[in-house]
């Protein structure tokens, strides 16, 4: 039955084109009556909000500061993170003492924080002694992975240019510089030196020669940053012959050997106590999306009742159009605009681990993604017909295949090159992982959503 369900639709797809578009209800008739269009969206949601208090990060979003917000919560972050190094340093006619001096460089993009951006804020960089964990969770406590005091590096920052020049305010990222000790990056050079192959695979340097830093604030609070980008610079210097003056002259050099990268591990280490207006929603029965490692919906989709409504026809050939779901989200009030998040992942239960365990891409089946349109106030998902195709298919429908979570997750692209004449790119996921970047919250209204299933219905003889 299935595959001549497949072998109608491009019949059915032609008689479509040319029968009239009206399909505001359910059993439209074509201008041939021998072919129907059913459109149903009697449908219902119905879940409930559950604590969600631990995430795997798998991002490159540095999330550090502490931040108090009304109608949120108070919420606390800094983060361990590991190293990847440089293929190659530069070794021609210097040694380890031509190493200068070594700096620490965290880059936030502008704007990419939530609070006040003059709160000044301390940072404090502490040597990891000991391996990381992996997998690793945001509830990991770095206590006993770092000498407490000997803080390698301390700085302030603000998250605004206000009072630098101009030539800063146009720059698009703001630049947070602490200075590492020398002793630090000369031991960096000696361990290339006598063994380059380490540098070569991240794994091994981390376990063999630097296992990473923990970064933390060390006071102020007000606001929570998104740092993106940390790297580490070695400045050295070496004498360089000049055959027109017939003498030695100090050339003085600059490189990024060391940096965060999606290769290698990173953490934050979140601590999110959730603001008594939000659980007096959530106990109120209001379904409550939170992040970082907040609140989740556990939700039922209609499954039995949309294969009920395309088996009312199950007299004729069917052929599934679509199957659509858009629902409708309310921001939360707040004292510091925290909207809702970016994207939302809509996954089995049963499958959830196993998603983010995997680094998985939502594949429409078990697993899909939406958008917040701040437009529309919602979240669409429009690519559902798969998974319905995939239930008609089965003996039996048991509640593990329509009992989802909803999560705030942070969907990430990457460009791919097109075929054709201009030689077009378009993005396409490359990961979907849990959302840490900063706060996020809003209130999902399953009642209002809109569930709507299409598909169209036929006598064989007809077609």
């Amino acid at each position: 039955m299935k595959s001549l369900l497949y072998a109608l639709s491009a019949v059915l797809a032609a008689v479509l084109a040319v029968a009239c578009s009206d399909s505001s209800g359910i059993g439209n008739s074509l201008a041939d009556e021998s072919v129907t269009i059913v459109v149903d969206s009697n449908f219902t949601l119905t879940g409930n909000s559950v604590e969600n208090p631990v995430v795997q990060s798998r991002t490159l979003s540095q999330l550090i500061g502490a931040l108090d917000a009304k109608g949120f919560g108070s919420i606390r972050s800094d983060f361990v993170g590991q190293f990847m190094p440089s293929l190659a340093l530069d070794t021609v006619d210097i040694t380890s003492e031509n190493i200068d001096s070594v700096k620490l460089f965290m880059q936030m993009t502008r704007g990419n924080f939530t609070g006040d951006s003059l709160v000044p804020m301390g940072l404090e960089v502490f040597r990891l002694n000991k391996d990381l964990p992996y997998p690793i969770y945001s509830d990991f406590d770095p206590d006993g992975y770092y000498n407490s005091a000997n803080p390698y590096a301390s700085g302030v920052y603000v998250a605004s240019t206000i009072n630098e020049p101009d030539s800063v305010k146009k720059l698009s990222i703001i630049y947070v510089a602490m200075h590492l000790p020398v002793d630090f990056g000369r031991e960096m050079y000696d361990a290339y030196v006598k063994n380059p192959a380490s540098f070569a695979d991240p794994e091994v340097f981390a376990r063999d020669v630097f296992k990473g830093f923990y970064i933390r604030s060390s006071y102020g609070a007000g606001r929570i940053s998104d740092f993106t980008t940390t790297s580490i610079r070695l400045y050295y210097h070496r004498e360089v012959y000049n055959a027109d003056s017939a003498r030695y002259e100090t050339k003085y050099y600059a490189g990024d050997y060391f940096a965060v990268t999606p290769e290698v591990v990173v953490n934050n280490n979140i601590r999110y106590s959730i603001a008594p207006e939000l659980r007096a929603m959530v106990a109120a029965g209001d379904n409550v999306l939170a992040a970082p490692a907040g609140y989740e919906v556990e939700m039922r989709f209609p499954a039995p009742e949309i294969i009920a409504s395309y088996n009312r026809h199950a007299d004729k050939l069917r052929v599934l159009n679509t199957l659509s779901m858009t629902i409708p989200a309310e921001e939360i009030t707040n004292n510091y605009e925290i909207t809702p998040p970016p994207y939302i992942l809509m996954v089995l239960k049963n499958k959830k681990a196993e998603f983010f365990a995997d680094n998985s891409l939502a594949d429409n089946v078990t697993s899909f993604y939406a958008a917040y349109n701040s437009t529309t106030n919602s979240y669409n998902f429009g690519s559902m017909r798969s998974y319905l195709l995939d239930l008609l298919a089965k003996d039996k429908v048991t509640e593990d295949d329509y009992t989802f979570v909803m999560c705030p997750v942070q969907v990430n692209m990457e460009a791919s090159a097109s075929s054709g004449y201009y030689g077009t790119t378009s993005s396409v996921v490359s990961s979907i992982v849990p959302y840490v970047s900063k706060p996020a919250m809003c209130k999902i209204l399953l009642d209002k959503a809109k569930i709507q299933l299409t598909y169209s219905a036929g006598n064989q003889n007809n077609l």
